[in-house]
């Protein structure tokens, strides 16, 4: 009987340790399967990062592109200008038209609308100086025909130059939306 009751015991501790490794082998099962799903998330979080990273670096090299395209087409006009302008007082210095007054409104006005852009693109001036000096005109009148063909062809380059880069702003814009839109 005594060795009944160890079989039955030894069978018993048997039954036991069996069933505790089938729980624990399961265990081990489960973990492993949420390491795996939560591997497979880690994965899809990252594919995802990479893809909106790499979508941003080709967005910034697109404008850094558009961005050096409007700097060098700066760079051109401005050169163009300053040949013109080379020419420019060529011809006036032998022209004696180029010594003639504009009329003292229409000068007024051009100084005045000239005063008004600087004044709302710079910054204060310090106290003490003049920020509406115009420079050297003739003593009898505010503006000469030479002196505004001087200021004509470098304003007409400014403005050629920021409505490039107006246009260049609304390219990179659209691009954003577009991409916005994609997503």
């Amino acid at each position: 009987m005594l060795i009944a009751k160890m079989k039955v015991l030894l069978l018993g501790g048997a039954l036991v340790a069996a069933f505790s490794a089938g729980w624990y082998v399961q265990g081990l099962s489960w973990d492993t399967d949420v390491a795996l799903r939560d591997k497979k998330q880690s994965e899809d979080i990252s594919t995802g990062q990479q893809a909106i990273i790499a979508g941003q670096a080709l967005q910034f090299h697109r404008y850094n592109e558009i961005s050096k395209q409007a700097n060098q087409y700066g760079i051109n006009i401005k050169a163009q200008s300053d040949e013109k302008q080379i020419v420019y007082r060529t011809i006036i210095k032998r022209d004696p038209a180029g010594r003639q007054c504009v009329p003292d409104d229409v000068a007024g006005r051009l100084l005045e609308f000239a005063h008004r852009l600087r004044t709302s693109a710079m910054r204060p001036v310090a106290s003490g100086t003049d920020a509406t000096s115009a420079g050297a005109t003739a003593a009898s009148c505010r503006l000469t025909y030479g002196q505004a063909v001087y200021w004509i062809d470098p304003l007409l380059t400014m403005l050629d130059k920021a409505f490039r880069q107006l246009a260049d702003i609304r390219e990179i814009e659209s691009r954003w939306e577009e991409g916005v839109v994609a997503k």
